[in-house]
């Protein structure tokens, strides 16, 4: 396949010299082609790797994430809190008082602990 191409130069109204000139430039331009080739395809191969290390990191990490929500969920959970608590010595409530309040049973409850009442637009 050269040989034919390298004829069909000669056949051409270009000297031995041109020829030549031409032959080189193109196999220059070849060799060059095929190492911009390889750089490419070297710089794309380590990319993919580096890709699929961030990935295999980011998979790690939501694995570690989830193990701590886990851990945080049980330890949290109902149970253990009462053990913790028992252990710390903590006892469970008996009879429970509620005190039920309205906004003027505030207001009571401040003027008979101040045993004054302020009103709006007088001095104590």
């Amino acid at each position: 396949m050269l040989k034919r191409w390298i004829e069909r130069l000669r056949s051409s109204s270009l000297s031995n010299r041109q020829a030549f000139a031409l032959a080189v430039f193109s196999g220059l331009l070849l060799v060059s082609l095929m190492a911009t080739w390889l750089a490419l395809s070297t710089r794309t191969a380590l990319l993919d790797r580096q890709l699929e290390q961030l990935d295999q990191k980011q998979t790690d990490v939501t694995d570690e994430i989830n193990q701590t929500w886990t851990q945080i969920g049980q330890a949290t959970s109902q149970n253990a809190m009462e053990d913790r608590a028992q252990r710390l010595g903590y006892k469970p409530a008996g009879q429970m008082d509620y005190l039920v309040t309205t906004p003027d049973a505030i207001l009571t409850a401040t003027v008979a602990l101040t045993g004054t009442a302020v009103r709006s637009g007088t001095s104590p």
